[in-house]
């Protein structure tokens, strides 16, 4: 039996829970069926930088009890199913996933925004 093998830099002894939970909220939400991509927003000030690496439309910010709020600003795929059943289907999942991942105690606020939408291919649909 294989295991997959852990990036050096994700290891949790290495990286901060703020961080595993922007990363974690980041994979999660681009998994989902409905988005195109994390959206920076036009200055870029919505991202998440970690050693050279930028995770698009994700914010983790530390509050003062020891949680942090995640922001997701996405980018809709087109076509898309409603956006209200794709922010349910992310915050589920990033709960979830949280929780297995022993996160849930630092998980905060979870705040879903649709900033954008992918083009619609020419000639229609």
């Amino acid at each position: 039996m294989n295991a997959r093998p852990v990036r050096p830099d994700m290891t949790p002894a290495l990286v901060s829970p703020r961080l595993r939970l922007a990363r974690l909220a980041w994979e999660r939400a681009l998994s989902t069926e409905g988005v195109d991509s994390g959206y920076a927003g036009e200055s870029g000030f919505w991202q998440t930088d970690y050693r050279g690496e930028v995770l698009p439309g994700v914010l983790a910010i530390a509050r003062s009890d020891a949680r942090y709020d995640v922001e997701l600003h996405l980018r809709a795929a087109w076509p898309t199913p409603p956006l209200h059943e794709v922010a349910r289907s992310i915050r589920e999942d990033v709960v979830a996933s949280a929780a297995r991942m022993g996160l849930a105690q630092a998980l905060g606020a979870l705040e879903i925004a649709f900033g954008d939408m992918a083009e619609p291919p020419l000639g229609g649909s």
